[in-house]
């Protein structure tokens, strides 16, 4: 006796378990690149708040420096007062890569004769003045005006920083240049900076290869040192505290074009890849000639945007992006497998090319949402 339930070689069973084998596929695919998109575009934001906060507490006299212990209290009461302001007349060199900058700095102090305070009457702002993370390699003076007991010196500085930059957001980077000075001769309770805020700024000059200056600041902050440095009658916990004063200026990406030049070889190596969906199977050369040739200029286009970073652990949105194309030129390599698989071995040739169609839709649109995710995230303004 016949059975009255639908047989596996039923056209209408068949056709059930294509729809649901192109559906999972279909899912499988989202999960794979949507999933990992939104860990990336979460990190991408997380990034832009850290670094929002970070530079709060770093131009924050109130705060320690993030990763930093807080500076040893000390008064202040009688120390001298000294106003100093900051004009970046020039930026030499920024160098993301070798984490450096180079600028023509005009530092100037005012301040009013005391005998009875740190230095005396021969006291001198500029003597033992140093930068902090980086180095004076030239020193100008330009004006010097001494009247009445008050003094005003302007000097003009060559300078050169060292400073890690964050490369997460890289190439939608933006970043906090610091020109942070010290009196190693007087600490803190002798000697107390004041910002000049109402006339420190930045020349129209200025200009920095893809990037803009967005503003400025002129701030102090209290700093110790992890150790007496073995000073005499010091004992060696004892840190100290010094008035470190610092210009702070704030830099972004000037547009998007580098990041369009950096990954327009691969966003036409992902679209040769997916032209592959629109070639029979069988035709091996072609169809996995262009998924290999464009495999081949993802890999040369991620050695090419390591040329513009430092070496480190951080991954960044370039890092994410060139990992993104070379994932989908993957999937795509191996879409054409199984539909080669599908065309052959099944004799199934409408089931291959419904499902390079499908498949072809599907891969290019969650590429440009997984790309779109990524890219909110790091221009997030958080």
């Amino acid at each position: 006796m016949k059975s009255s339930s639908p047989r596996n070689d039923d056209p209408i069973r068949r056709g059930e378990i294509r729809r649901h084998w192109l559906a999972a596929w279909v899912g499988l695919v989202v999960v794979l690149f949507v999933g990992p998109a939104l860990l990336i575009a979460w990190e991408q934001r997380a990034s832009r708040t850290f670094e929002r906060l970070s530079w709060e507490a770093t131009l924050d006299p109130n705060s320690p420096d993030p990763g930093m212990a807080p500076a040893e209290d000390v008064p202040t009461d009688r120390a001298r007062r000294v106003s100093i302001g900051f004009y970046l007349e020039t930026m030499e060199d920024f160098s993301l890569h070798d984490s450096q900058w180079k600028g023509v700095l005009d530092v100037w102090c005012r301040w009013k004769d005391d005998p009875d305070a740190a230095g005396g009457l021969d006291f001198d702002p500029f003597d033992h003045l140093i930068a902090v993370n980086g180095m004076i390699t030239d020193r100008k003076i330009l004006r010097e005006i001494h009247e009445a007991g008050e003094h005003f010196v302007l000097q003009r500085l060559t300078l050169s920083f060292t400073r890690t930059f964050r490369i997460v957001n890289f190439p939608l980077d933006r970043h906090l240049l610091l020109a942070s000075f010290e009196n190693s001769a007087h600490p803190r309770q002798d000697l107390l900076f004041v910002p000049d805020q109402d006339t420190s700024a930045v020349s129209a000059r200025v200009a920095m290869t893809g990037y803009k200056i967005l503003r400025s600041h002129a701030v102090e902050s209290p700093h110790s040192y992890q150790t007496s440095r073995g000073l005499p009658g010091v004992a060696p916990d004892q840190r100290g505290a010094w008035s470190q004063p610092r210009f702070a200026i704030v830099i972004d990406r000037k547009g998007w074009g580098l990041l369009v030049k950096m990954f327009q070889a691969l966003l036409i190596s992902v679209a040769v890849a997916l032209l592959a969906c629109f070639i029979k199977p069988i035709h091996v050369d072609p169809r996995f000639g262009l998924g290999i040739g464009a495999l081949f200029a993802c890999v040369a286009n991620s050695y090419l945007v390591g040329t513009y970073v430092p070496e480190g652990s951080e991954f960044s949105l370039a890092d994410a992006i060139n990992l993104l194309g070379i994932a989908t030129i993957l999937v795509s390599l191996t879409q054409s497998t199984i539909s080669l698989w599908i065309y052959e071995s099944l004799g199934n040739q409408k089931l291959s090319r419904r499902f390079d169609w499908v498949s072809f839709w599907t891969i290019l649109l969650v590429f440009l949402t997984s790309l779109a995710l990524c890219l909110a995230g790091a221009v997030s303004r958080s």
